[in-house]
Parts: C-alpha cells; sequence; structure tokens
C-alpha cells in the first residue's frame, strides 16, 4: 500500500510517463518535478519504480541521466533498480545492471549514471533526467547542465529529489523557481509522514542529533545555516571539580592518548582519557602553540610519545597516519599504535555524532581548565573552544565538526578529544542512522 503522498506524486507523474513511453508530444503535460521530502521517505526508491517502468516498457529507445554529488549517491538509484528487479523477475525481465547504468537489453533503453563531472554531461541528449540529492551538490555547474540539455527536447522530464537543504545559495533559488512556476510539479512533505516510520524511531533521532540537522533531515525544514556544535553551559557541564590534570596513570586502567599534530598554522594537542564505568575521564590535555618563527617540531610530538608510554601503564596511541607517517613507522613496534584519518568524511561524522552525544549526556568528564592556553591573558580553553564549533552538513546527511572562519578559532583540542573518546568506546555505540523497513518487508526503504 501506498502513502497518501506517494499516491498523489505517482499520479501526478502518469501521464507524463505514459506519453514518453509512446513517443507520443507532452503538450502541456508536466515535464518538470522537484520532491522534497525528509529522509527515509522512498524518494530514491518510488524513483527506481518509474524508471524501472519507462525502461521495461518504453515502445522506443530512450536515454535517461541520473545524477548526483558523487558515484556513490548515484549508485543509490542503481542499487535501488537491482533490488526491484531482484524482486519481481517477472514484471522487470528484460533488464539488466552493470556498474554504471541500467539497460534494456532488448530495447537497449538505459539509465546511465553520472556525478560530479560536468564535461561529460555537456553535449547529451537524454530523454529523462534524474537529479539526486540536489542540495547536495556543491556547485551550480552540473545543474546548470543538466537543466539545459533537458531543455533541447521538448518531450524530455526533468525530476529533482532532494531533502531540504542549507542556505539560500542556488539550490534554494532552484527550489523556489519550481515552487512559483505553473509548469513544475513542486511537493514538499512537511515532517515525517511515512507509515513505516515510528515514533520510538524518531525520538531517537531527536535525541542523538544536534537540533539543526534534525530539523532538515526529519522535518524537511531548510536551515538559515549550519548550527553550532554544543553551547558553553553543555561543554562546562562536563567539568568535573574532582578530576585534575595527571602527569602519571594508574596500573588498574588502560589509557588512550591521541594527538593531533600540526606544523604551523594550527595547535598540536595531545590528549590521555581512560574510562570508568558509562564515564570517559580526561587525565591530560597537553597543547602546543606555534608561532610565524617557531613552527612544532615533529621532535616534541615524539617525546610526548615516550613521555606517556613512561607514565601511563597500559596505554593505546591514536594517531593521524597522513600528518605522522614517519613518527608511525618509527614507533610502532614500540608502542600500540592506532592510525585514525582525522580529516576523513566518515571518521569525521562519527567522532562528531559520538563526541556530542557524550557531552550532552556528561558521559566526557574533564578537569577545571583544561586544555588552557598558558601565557594568555583570556579564556582559551576545551570548553570555550567547543563552544565555538560550528555543525557543517555534508552530503548523504553526514556531519563534521568545523571552527569558524574568522582568525583565532581553532578545533584541534577537540579533534584529539573526539579521537580518543571513539576508540575508547568503539564497538559499543550505536550505528551513525537506523535503518527502517516498510511493512511488506521488501528492504527498500533505508535510512
Amino acid at each position: 500500500m501506498l502513502d497518501p503522498w506517494q499516491q498523489a506524486d505517482f499520479e501526478a507523474l502518469d501521464p507524463a510517463w505514459i506519453f514518453l513511453s509512446r513517443g507520443e508530444s507532452l503538450g502541456k503535460q508536466i515535464r518538470r518535478a522537484y520532491f522534497e521530502r525528509p529522509r527515509g521517505h522512498s524518494k530514491t526508491s518510488d524513483m527506481a519504480v518509474q524508471i524501472a517502468w519507462i525502461l521495461q516498457y518504453a515502445q522506443r529507445r530512450l536515454k535517461g541521466v541520473a545524477a548526483a554529488a558523487d558515484r556513490d549517491q548515484a549508485a543509490l538509484i542503481l542499487q535501488a533498480v537491482q533490488k526491484l528487479i531482484q524482486l519481481n523477475p517477472a514484471i522487470c525481465p528484460d533488464l539488466v545492471v552493470r556498474k554504471d547504468y541500467v539497460e534494456n537489453r532488448q530495447t537497449g533503453s538505459r539509465l546511465q549514471l553520472i556525478s560530479s563531472d560536468v564535461q561529460s554531461s555537456w553535449g547529451i541528449l537524454p530523454d529523462f533526467v534524474v537529479c539526486d540529492e540536489l542540495c547536495h551538490w556543491e556547485k551550480a555547474d552540473l545543474w546548470y547542465s543538466l537543466l539545459s540539455s533537458a531543455s533541447k527536447r521538448r518531450h524530455c522530464l526533468l525530476f529533482v529529489l532532494t531533502n531540504a537543504g542549507i542556505g539560500r545559495d542556488w539550490q534554494w533559488e532552484v527550489r523556489e523557481n519550481a515552487r512559483r512556476h505553473n509548469r513544475w510539479y513542486f511537493s514538499s512533505l512537511e515532517g515525517p509522514q511515512a507509515s513505516w516510520i515510528h515514533r520510538e524511531s524518531l525520538e531517537e533521532q531527536r535525541q542523538l542529533l544536534p537540533r539543526p540537522v534534525y530539523e532538515r533531515l526529519w522535518l524537511n525544514q531548510w536551515q538559515h545555516s549550519d548550527g553550532e556544535f554544543v553551547t558553553l553551559a553543555e561543554a562546562e557541564a562536563c567539568r568535573s571539580e574532582s578530576l585534575h590534570y595527571r602527569d602519571r596513570g594508574e596500573p588498574q586502567h588502560e589509557y588512550i592518548a591521541a594527538i593531533d599534530y600540526a606544523e604551523k598554522r594550527d595547535y598540536t594537542v595531545g590528549v590521555v582519557l581512560h574510562q570508568e564505568g558509562d564515564l570517559l575521564l580526561v587525565d591530560r590535555m597537553d597543547v602546543v602553540v606555534p608561532t610565524t618563527h617557531q613552527p612544532t617540531p615533529v621532535a616534541w610530538v615524539e617525546d610526548w610519545l615516550h613521555e606517556i608510554a613512561g607514565a601511563f601503564p597500559v596505554v593505546r596511541f591514536i594517531i593521524d597516519e597522513y600528518q605522522l607517517l614517519g613518527t608511525i613507522q618509527r614507533l610502532e613496534n614500540l608502542y600500540p599504535i592506532q592510525r585514525f584519518e582525522f580529516a576523513g568524511n566518515r571518521g569525521n561524522h562519527e567522532l562528531a555524532m559520538l563526541l556530542r552525544q557524550l557531552i550532552v549526556e556528561q558521559r566526557v568528564q574533564w578537569y577545571q581548565n583544561c586544555g588552557q592556553l598558558s601565557g594568555v591573558n583570556k579564556r582559551d580553553d576545551l570548553e570555550t573552544e567547543l563552544a565555538s564549533l560550528l555543525l557543517k552538513q555534508m552530503q548523504r546527511g553526514r556531519i563534521r565538526i568545523d571552527h569558524q572562519t574568522r582568525s583565532g578559532y581553532h578545533d584541534d583540542r577537540s579533534f584529539a578529544l573526539g579521537a580518543a573518546c571513539l576508540y575508547a568506546i568503539k564497538g559499543a555505540t550505536q550505528p551513525d542512522w537506523i535503518e527502517i523497513t516498510p511493512p511488506d518487508g521488501g528492504g527498500m526503504f533505508q535510512l
């Protein structure tokens, strides 16, 4: 059974698909559509149904294009079509899925995947175009190319599938133009309406996600800008008067030591923590600030590693392979070292999600003046840095933490702490996103 909003969208586009399949002029039929739905509301799966139908039953050879910000996102449509074919072999007997396309082996009708390669999109003459998750396209070049290509043929259909976005950039202009234009079919769901999404799942997401991320992904509300990571009050609530800076560890604990290194512009930060019950307790945080004439040498890092290994009985080090590959190669036979890509998209997302959750729930604690810069006349510590961070919403619903662009803001203490926390409890945390299966058990809808 389709939900009413799904039924309305399918019915609005059916005439256009039927005319296209017969090679007839569309006349005044809708040829453009903009679908804006919350996460988990079957954008990709519903489009996969329509793509499979037109490729299987068109009475002439057609060429379609599915475009996204990257290859992984574009491949989701292909995967949805493939799943549909596997579940309904009698309905789609002639469709075959390859790496970058799905094709009717009898008629030659094909859907081709493209991503950010704008050059390959110029000059194409498609019969239908699908633009997936437009709000995550960084540049407008591919959109302009596909829009102009769709205009070359009077019968060409153009569809935009997206979640609500951020800001008032070119994606917002596309949305508003589609909403106002009488030749576009515009559909935007206000909040979660899918019958297969349960209230308990939404409440879990509301608690785990930062407010602007939850509002954009699940309430389908456009955000004016990136949101704050945590407030100063939330960061200060993690301060414990019973903790203090430690020079040495205790034999009954296992310690995690993470270091974020920067030679010139950013801080170099080393942090040590351990777990007691459900709490992660910060034992020490050492910060080095480079100057114009005195960058931070790699030797400082190696001296710090030797000191920590000697002072804390059982310790595992977390080090960025990109920053300190030579150090890792020299010392990994002496100490247990875990490589972590601090700048990696997935690693950054997991780090941001976990660190924020730990702070909000006060399950990570530190001592007063943790990470405070020495010789500075103002407060500049871990808590003030955390409160200055922004949440950047990235492609495919992921987030990352970043510092403000103005001079004087940093994120190095937060990254070092987050990496240590991530590895201290890795394997015990909840997954990034929950998976939701519709009542028919088909497995077509995923978050």
